[in-house]
C-alpha cells in the first residue's frame, strides 16, 4: 500500500491509510461518473438532433431517435473503472432479423446466430433473454399484448411458437407436424386476434387465431396476384389489411383480412422505387408504407398506391446507414425499428407528422 504524507512530510499512522485511500477513491469514481453522464447525455441529444431526413431546407419527415446493441445500452460502466476493475463485455447483438415492441416500449429482437430473444426490457432497465434452449434460429416476431404472449418463427427448426413475453414458457406450438417449411415473417392483428405468418419455402402465408388454430392459407406458388415466390415479412394496417413482401417476385401484395387480394406494387430493378431484395416491411398511421431492401442499405416510403415519397439510408454505420438490414417494425407511435445486420444492431426513428 503506498504512503501518504501529511502536510509538512510525516507520514500518517498506517491504520488511517487504508480509510483516506477508500474515501479518495470513493470521490474519485463519483466525480468520474457525474462526467461521464454529462457526456453521454449532451452526446445523445446532439445525435438525435442531427439526423432527420430530408434534411433542411426541406421540412423533415423522419428523424433518428436511438439505437440498440447489448445490455450497456442501459448505462455503460466508466473506462476509468475498467482499468480498475477489468473490462466486462456484455453479450450483444450479432444478427438480428425480426423484431417488435410492446406497449410498454420493451422491444424484443429475434437474433438467428445467438438462438435467442433479445428483449430490451426499458421498465426493468435491463437486456434480458427468451428461448434459450428452444430456438435455433428465429427469424421472425410478432405480439399479443392483451395476452402478453410473444410469436416467433424459427427456420431451423420449421416452427412457430407462442411464448410468454415475461418467463419465456412455451404457451403454443403453431402448425401440425411438418406444416412449415421455413417460417419467416409475423405479424398479429390485435382487433381481430389474427396471427399471420410468412410459410417461406411453401409460399403461402397461414392464418391462425388467438388459440393457434388455422383458420386459412393465403396464396399458392407463381407470379399471378394473389401468389407468392417466397414470401417473406408481413405488415397490418390500421384497417387491418395485411402486406406481403412477396420476395422473390419483388413486390408487395396486398389484401383484405379474409385474404383476397386487393393489389400491389414493386418491381425488380436498381433505382429508386424499385426493389432487389426487399425485407422488413412496416404501415405508419397514416397509411405511409415502408420497405428496408437489404441490397440498397435503406428503407424506401410509399404512399398506399406505391408512389415513392421518400428513402432512407445508405451503406455504412453512422445513424440512418446501414449494412444489410432486414426486420422492420412500426408501432402505434409510429416509432420506427429496423433491424441492422451486419452493423449488429436495432436503429430506432421517428415518423414526424404533419402540422395540419
Amino acid at each position: 500500500m503506498p504512503q501518504i504524507l501529511k502536510p509538512g512530510g510525516r507520514l500518517l499512522p498506517n491504520k488511517y491509510q487504508s480509510a483516506v485511500l477508500n474515501r479518495i477513491f470513493v470521490l474519485l469514481i463519483l466525480v468520474i461518473m457525474i462526467a461521464g453522464c454529462v457526456t453521454a447525455s449532451s452526446q445523445s441529444d446532439q445525435a438525435m438532433g442531427e439526423y432527420v431526413w430530408p434534411t433542411p431546407p426541406e421540412t423533415p419527415r423522419i428523424k433518428f431517435v436511438r439505437q440498440w446493441y447489448h445490455k450497456y445500452d442501459f448505462g455503460k460502466p466508466n473506462k476509468f473503472l475498467n482499468l480498475l476493475i477489468g473490462e466486462e463485455r456484455g453479450i450483444r447483438l450479432r444478427r438480428p432479423a425480426g423484431v417488435v415492441s410492446d406497449l410498454a416500449g420493451n422491444v424484443y429482437v429475434a437474433d438467428s446466430e445467438h438462438g435467442v430473444i433479445f428483449v430490451f426490457d426499458q421498465e426493468k432497465k435491463v437486456l434480458r433473454f427468451l428461448g434459450e434452449g428452444l430456438l435455433s434460429a428465429p427469424i421472425g416476431l410478432a405480439i399479443n399484448n392483451k395476452k402478453g404472449i410473444l410469436f416467433v418463427s424459427d427456420s431451423r427448426l420449421d416452427k412457430v411458437f407462442g411464448i410468454d413475453k415475461n418467463s419465456g414458457k412455451v404457451l403454443m406450438d403453431l402448425g401440425t407436424p411438418g406444416q412449415f417449411k421455413n417460417p419467416s415473417g409475423l405479424v398479429y392483428d390485435e382487433t381481430n386476434d389474427r396471427l399471420y405468418a410468412s410459410d417461406t419455402k411453401n409460399h403461402v402465408v397461414r392464418v391462425f387465431d388467438e388459440n393457434g388454430k388455422s383458420l386459412l392459407t393465403v396464396g399458392k406458388k407463381g407470379n399471378e396476384d394473389g401468389e407468392f415466390s417466397y414470401p417473406s415479412f408481413l405488415a397490418l394496417d390500421k384497417s387491418g389489411r395485411l402486406y406481403v413482401v412477396d420476395s422473390l417476385n419483388f413486390r408487395v401484395q396486398i389484401f383484405d383480412r379474409e385474404g383476397r387480394f386487393i393489389k400491389k406494387f414493386g418491381k425488380l430493378g436498381d433505382s429508386s422505387g424499385s426493389f432487389s431484395r426487399p425485407a422488413g416491411i412496416g404501415v405508419d398511421s397514416e397509411g405511409h408504407v415502408y420497405v428496408v431492401d437489404t441490397s440498397f442499405n435503406n428503407f424506401q416510403i410509399f404512399s398506399e398506391d406505391g408512389k415513392l415519397l421518400l428513402w432512407v439510408g445508405q451503406g455504412g454505420g453512422k445513424p440512418g446507414e446501414f449494412s444489410l438490414p432486414t426486420g422492420m417494425y412500426i408501432d402505434g407511435k409510429d416509432m420506427i425499428y429496423v433491424s441492422d445486420t451486419f452493423t449488429r444492431r436495432i436503429q430506432v426513428f421517428q415518423y414526424l407528422k404533419e402540422n395540419k
